[in-house]
């Protein structure tokens, strides 16, 4: 019988943590990626209203981009649901992302 070879954990140098607001991607039949982004709106001071801005746009940063197996992808979408199901169980029903006045996703929760 074989031995089982020792297992480490070590961040690579560019190790970095990052918020996202969304991701967008798909799966090939030989591959799958994930693509994680980052929405700002960027504002502007309205005039004769101190201390009030308006949003004037969004910018929509790409963060990382995740390139994977189909296997990875579902082991990681089970790990995903299973964590939901645990939270929910936990702590209530996570709400879904609202929608616009006709009914479809904004642009900032569009995710995939």
């Amino acid at each position: 019988m074989s031995e089982v070879p020792e297992f480490e954990v070590k961040d690579a140098e560019d190790f970095r943590h990052a918020y996202a607001t969304g991701v967008f991607g798909g799966l090939l039949p030989m591959d799958a990626h994930m693509t994680f982004h980052l929405d700002r709106p960027l504002t502007e001071s309205i005039r004769d209203k101190p201390g009030q801005e308006k949003t004037t746009r969004i910018v929509r940063e790409r963060l990382l981009d995740i390139h994977m197996t189909p296997t990875v992808w579902k082991q990681i979408a089970r790990w995903m649901q299973e964590h939901v199901e645990r939270y929910e169980k936990t702590f209530g029903t996570i709400p879904e992302a609202p929608k616009d006045a006709k009914g479809k996703k904004r642009p900032s929760q569009i995710y995939g």
